[in-house]
């Protein structure tokens, strides 16, 4: 029975620790990750030509607003008491169009800017899961900025950047 307990602890002692350093963990910077994919500068490229043609329809939507307005400052005064109400709410309704077309452009732009940047992302991090399972991982955490990891050895966890951009293709 000593026997049984003595060669049972034994094997533990051994287990143990042989266990404890089969656990690999690893890291990887995700939005350098995301830096080096050539698909977030087409899309950013993109994005920005969309902002820059509703950017310069908002200027001329604003251009005319302002000449409306010069030319109603220079009428006022020769106006009759209905048609300035009626000027001044025709300016009210014109200005309150510019708004609702720029809060409405800022929202497709957002939703436009998630669908373009949510397949590369996708993209990663299925990258990221493959070479994971591929070299045995338990864990492989995001060590951007900001991210939630407050320390992480370099000696303990292995950099996996350079092989999910092989994954990826990326040199």
């Amino acid at each position: 029975m000593k026997n049984i307990i003595k060669i049972t602890c034994l094997a533990l002692l051994i287990a143990v620790p042989t266990m404890v350093n089969a656990q690999k963990f690893a890291h990887i910077n995700f939005e350098q990750l995301i830096d080096a994919m050539p698909e977030k500068e087409k899309a950013l490229a993109d994005l920005q030509k969309e902002y820059n043609e509703v950017k310069n329809l908002i200027e001329e939507m604003s251009v005319e607003f302002n000449k409306k307005v010069a030319q109603a400052q220079k009428d006022y005064e020769k106006l009759s008491v209905t048609a300035r109400q009626m000027l001044e709410q025709d300016l009210q309704e014109t200005q309150q169009k510019i708004q609702a077309y720029q809060m409405n452009a800022e929202q497709q732009l957002t939703q436009r800017r998630e669908d373009l940047l949510s397949p590369i992302l996708d993209k990663a991090e299925a990258a990221i899961k493959k070479v994971g399972e591929r070299e045995g991982f338990i864990y492989i955490f995001d060590v951007s900025k900001g991210s939630q990891v407050l320390f992480f050895s370099t000696k303990s966890s292995t950099d996996v950047m350079s092989l999910v951009k092989k994954e990826l293709g990326i040199n």
